[in-house]
């Protein structure tokens, strides 16, 4: 039997003649899932969108931590849609094929027939990875779910923009959200891939990112989730850091990093005016995910709100921001247009 007077402090090294064990309350796991289950019970049937970059997906240990971590959040009663991106292994292609590194109009790829053609591909192998990560995080935890993915999105050409004909690059304009509410109403995976399709089926280039926000704020979603392989830290005026919210964009412009994060955080903003309640940019280390929804004291990104909401991480003063303090130039410069 257990002596009711344990003492914490006591050796674990003891030999085989003497008897000890802990308490319940001696665990981390039971304070760990006392102090989440409100989280869990806040965010069960709640609907969450993730935005997968291609780049994670080329990273194979980051890739798979953050999968099980989503597959977790399933498991808690989330519903999710996915959105995928393959900007990385788009690129790396085109660079091989034309010799040289491919550049961006504004941010913003001019996509050829040729490049249309290498997206189609690059976007099916990324979401067929997507489909069989999650499976297998699903099926080692004695669960299964669907993955659904198809026509959801009806897209506009860029058209000419300062004299730059963008050809088969475009924007989301509807999205069928009765179709994607129910699947997730019973508990189905949506994926979407950075494709739209215009009225008369001619296929075009969506900026994930650009994706991500809108689905969420077309779903109403409750959050909107952006993972980030180099994340920054998004400090305010009186601080330093290695980005600043109050910062002239000129003097980060030619920081391909930090032109990413800002992007995430245009979107994200773009989200929250749209209706959807936080949304988060986070790191793709092991568990972050799960530190960021399930705990209180803790953050591991940065999270953006629409009302004056007082930290959802008290002890991290620096990374979660009013959307109003992110400034909607945010959108208008760097890495999109």
């Amino acid at each position: 039997m257990c002596n009711a007077d344990f003492d914490s402090s006591y050796s674990t090294d003891v030999s085989s003649s003497e008897e000890s064990c802990l308490l319940p309350t001696d665990y981390p796991f039971v304070s760990l899932l006392r102090d989440s289950s409100p989280y869990i019970v806040n965010h069960r049937h709640s609907t969450i969108v993730y935005h997968i970059p291609g780049d994670l997906i080329s990273d194979i240990e980051k890739f798979n931590s953050v999968m099980d971590d989503i597959a977790l959040t399933w498991l808690f009663g989330m519903k999710i849609v996915l959105c995928v991106g393959c900007r990385t292994q788009v690129s790396q292609r085109l660079d091989k094929l034309e010799g040289k590194p491919t550049t961006l109009t504004s941010g913003v790829r001019v996509t050829t027939d040729t490049a249309l053609r290498i997206l189609e591909e690059e976007a099916g192998f990324c979401r067929f990875e997507v489909e069989r990560q999650l499976n297998r995080c699903l099926r080692s935890k004695g669960a299964n779910c669907n993955v659904v993915s198809g026509c959801f999105i009806t897209a506009k050409k860029y058209g000419v923009v300062d004299g730059i004909d963008y050809l088969n690059t475009g924007y989301p304009k509807t999205l069928q959200t009765d179709r994607i509410n129910r699947f997730i109403s019973r508990n189905d995976v949506v994926l979407l891939t950075p494709l739209g399709f215009t009225e008369d089926g001619q296929a075009l280039n969506i900026k994930s990112e650009q994706l991500a926000g809108f689905t969420a704020g077309a779903l109403k979603a409750s959050k909107v989730v952006y993972f980030s392989t180099k994340p920054l830290v998004m400090r305010g005026s009186n601080n330093s850091g290695d980005a600043n919210a109050n910062q002239d964009p000129t003097t980060t412009a030619n920081n391909p990093n930090v032109q990413s994060y800002l992007l995430k955080m245009g979107w994200a903003t773009d989200a929250i005016d749209k209706g959807v309640e936080r949304a988060h940019i986070i790191a793709c280390d092991d568990g972050a995910l799960l530190e960021e929804l399930f705990t209180a004291r803790r953050g591991y990104g940065t999270c953006i709100s629409q009302d004056d909401y007082e930290a959802p991480h008290p002890e991290d003063q620096n990374d979660d921001l009013l959307a109003d303090d992110v400034g909607a130039g945010v959108i208008g410069w760097g890495a999109e247009n």
